[in-house]
């Protein structure tokens, strides 16, 4: 992933939603996400996948939920991400996953990122997106990002590049801002 070429706001959206999809299943975010950088997952993914992030299965697991990586209450917490989402129209769905879920925060990255693309030569509606997204990224996933990276260690091949290079795709993302 990491290259000397600058991504395009798209190519980075589709990043974020390939990201996404990988924290959601096995073998979430194949055909998205580039297989030189996150491996393909192997015959025994689904058993990787739960020994990495399912810490009912694995005590050395590690939770996906930023709930689980913060100090803050978790209701302050899910109160401050719907405020987000919904700041920009977006809406839980009954048997959505949790609002503090590293999916759902990718998610909305990849919400803002391609909302930043369409909105291309309206600067005020640039400046909005960038604002926000540069902020959410600072409060809330990238510290969860360099949380869930400290975890990795023990992982198995595709989880532990999964983590690696999300924490880098997000930093990356962050040092690009400067000053807006």
């Amino acid at each position: 992933m990491v290259s000397n070429e600058p991504i395009t706001v798209l190519e980075r959206s589709i990043c974020y939603r390939g990201l996404a999809e990988a924290y959601r299943s096995p073998a979430g975010g194949v055909g998205i996400l580039d297989e030189s950088w996150i491996p393909p997952p192997s015959e025994n993914a689904k058993s990787e996948f739960l020994e990495a992030f399912a810490p009912a299965v694995s005590t050395t697991a590690c939770a996906l939920y930023q709930s689980a990586h913060s100090n803050r209450e978790q209701t302050s917490l899910y109160e401050e991400l719907i405020r987000w989402y919904d700041h920009f129209g977006l809406q839980r769905k009954a048997k959505a996953e949790l609002p503090d879920h590293v999916s759902v925060e990718l998610e909305f990255m990849h919400f803002l990122t391609y909302r930043e693309h369409v909105s291309a030569g309206d600067e005020h509606a640039l400046t909005t997106l960038r604002r926000a997204e540069k902020e959410f990224l600072t409060k809330h996933l990238h510290p969860f990002s360099v949380s869930i990276l400290g975890h990795s260690e023990t992982f198995a091949n595709r989880y532990k590049y999964l983590c690696l290079e999300h924490e880098l795709f997000v930093r990356l993302h962050l040092q690009d801002f400067g000053e807006i």
